[in-house]
């Protein structure tokens, strides 16, 4: 079940966008395990994102996980 108006929910599988920074292991693949929304614009600056922005904590193969906004995300789609 979607909250609200993010794109993603838990346990999704999602890809990381080739063109996000480096610090958010652009092209791999992951799973959603949390969210919220960058509810103050130094939350915003501190990961690039817009004041409202859904930021997602993704976990990848392995365990790591990293903070990354939505717009650095799509969906994962096997090949």
């Amino acid at each position: 079940m979607k909250q609200e108006d993010n794109k993603f929910t838990w346990g999704e599988t999602v890809l990381v966008k080739i063109e996000a920074p480096n610090n958010f292991h652009p092209g791999s693949i992951a799973s959603v395990c949390g969210m919220f929304r960058a509810s103050s614009e130094n939350l915003a600056k501190k990961y690039h994102a817009k004041l409202g922005d859904w930021i997602y904590t993704i976990e990848f193969i392995g365990g790591k996980d990293v903070e990354i906004p939505e717009c650095y995300l799509e969906p994962y789609k096997e090949e």
